[in-house]
């Protein structure tokens, strides 16, 4: 199958490599757009190219638009046309490249569809840039119907990854396991009022976290006024100074502490200060991610707080990624499942411009040797004629009914691979014959059987 995948990530290249060769939408756009790639690969036959790039990886997915092409050696080029893309020399990443080829670059695209490669185990946003990567393509003409049902493969392998098992069930970053924490404390962020203390970029992230899970109420409030106004507008937050600090603990429920302060700033006394007259039923709960910690171990002890450290939020995450590898067989499994539907697809799109040119070449060949054979019987009638016009149809068909059934029904990869180039040197064909054109099934198993079965 003439598909090539070939990149680096975050496995085999430093990010310091990886930035260099990183590509944005609109450098994606205009590479695809653009001749180079079609330049590189033209040797090959690949004429399909789609790009999926990523802080964690690069990667080019090539393929023939005739499935039936194959090539000999990997089209080392279009490693040197993203790189001179950049302007950069091919040597330099040489050592830090991949390829994958045919089955291999599907499997390899649903494992990552899936969340399997990723740096964070079953992460959700790959899922989202492999769509767009083939959005993309699509859009600037560029990946045609192989990618087609390569890329529709892989998503499809990749939202079942997402519903079908658990591997990403379990969050996986500090600041959706503080909100799993602070849930299963009772928390509600409905009506919910929440204090962010620190205006780095994980106190912006946490209230991009907090906001997504419905909080409404949110203050920022930092030691510099103009970045906590800063990042409570970029959140529609409400900032307060650094004074009003104790005033705002006695209002809100939660508090997410990330300063970069070298001590406590909040103290035991803070918080008992600022629960004066608060029963006890009513709960603070603190999420302290800063090292040094923000808040003072002793305010575990204060009546109706609860406070949530990295150590705590760590021990969490370590369950969780525990939790996620135990579902990856589970995903393999279904990675596997969706390739037996894109090899039977590719099986059948192998298939059918054969074995309409074995027919074809063999009903020329029939209507050729019935017309020599009528000239020879002068003066026969026309139901002599009808039942020669029979008869070898009968013949023909008969004498192809058992090579193409062993075509059809044949399900290992390899073996057919050879039938289908046995079958072209045999009867003679053309090993570029007419490319089938029918287009990649739309993310239904069934319709994959239907394709194989035409």
């Amino acid at each position: 199958m003439p598909i090539v995948c070939v990149g680096i990530n975050y496995r085999t290249a430093p990010v310091a490599l990886r930035e260099r060769l990183s590509f944005g939408p609109g450098q994606q756009a205009a590479l695809l757009r653009g001749t180079r790639l079609r330049d590189f690969g033209e040797p090959a036959g690949l004429r399909e190219f789609a790009l999926l790039s990523t802080c964690n990886r690069t990667e080019l997915y090539a393929a023939a638009p005739d499935v039936t092409r194959r090539f000999a050696t990997v089209p080392q080029g279009l490693a040197e046309g993203l790189a001179a893309a950049h302007g950069l020399p091919a040597a330099e990443f040489a050592d830090h490249l991949y390829v994958h080829t045919s089955t291999d670059a599907v499997r390899h695209l649903c494992r990552v569809a899936s969340g399997l490669d990723s740096m964070v185990l079953g992460e959700s946003e790959i899922l989202g840039q492999v769509a767009d990567a083939h959005e993309l393509a699509r859009r600037e003409g560029a990946a045609g119907r192989v990618l087609g049902a390569v890329f529709h493969t892989a998503l499809r392998a990749g939202r079942r990854a997402r519903t079908e098992t658990g591997i990403c069930r379990c969050p996986m970053s500090v600041s959706s396991e503080s909100v799993r924490a602070l849930r299963e404390s009772g928390w509600e962020p409905e009506g919910s009022r929440v204090l962010i203390v620190g205006t780095g970029k994980m106190s912006r992230l946490a209230g991009e976290v907090l906001r997504a899970h419905g909080v409404r109420d949110l203050r920022v409030v930092g030691r510099t006024a103009a970045r906590a106004e800063s990042v409570a507008r970029a959140l529609d937050a409400r900032p307060l100074a650094w004074h009003l600090f104790e005033a705002a603990l006695r209002e809100v429920d939660v508090v997410f502490c990330s300063t970069s302060a070298p001590h406590a700033v909040v103290t035991r006394e803070r918080v008992v200060a600022a629960r004066a007259g608060v029963p006890a039923e009513q709960p603070l709960r603190f999420i302290d991610i800063a090292v040094p910690r923000d808040v003072e171990p002793a305010v575990r002890d204060v009546p109706g707080v609860t406070v949530f450290d990295l150590d705590d939020l760590q021990r969490r995450l370590v369950r969780n990624l525990d939790g996620r590898r135990r579902e990856v067989p589970a995903v393999e499994a279904l990675v596997d499942e969706e390739l037996r539907y894109f090899e039977e697809w590719r099986h059948g799109a192998e298939l059918r411009p054969l074995l309409a040119a074995m027919h074809q070449h063999s009903e020329e060949i029939r209507q050729r040797e019935v017309a020599r054979a009528l000239r020879r019987l002068k003066g026969v009638g026309p139901e002599v004629e009808a039942q020669l016009e029979a008869f070898s149809r009968s013949l023909v068909n008969k004498l192809l009914h058992e090579p193409t059934r062993r075509l059809r029904d044949e399900t290992d990869p390899d073996l057919s691979d050879t039938y289908v180039r046995v079958a072209r040197d045999l009867f003679g064909l053309a090993a570029d014959g007419p490319a089938d054109r029918t287009e990649a099934p739309p993310d239904a198993r069934e319709e994959y059987r239907g394709e194989s079965a035409a």
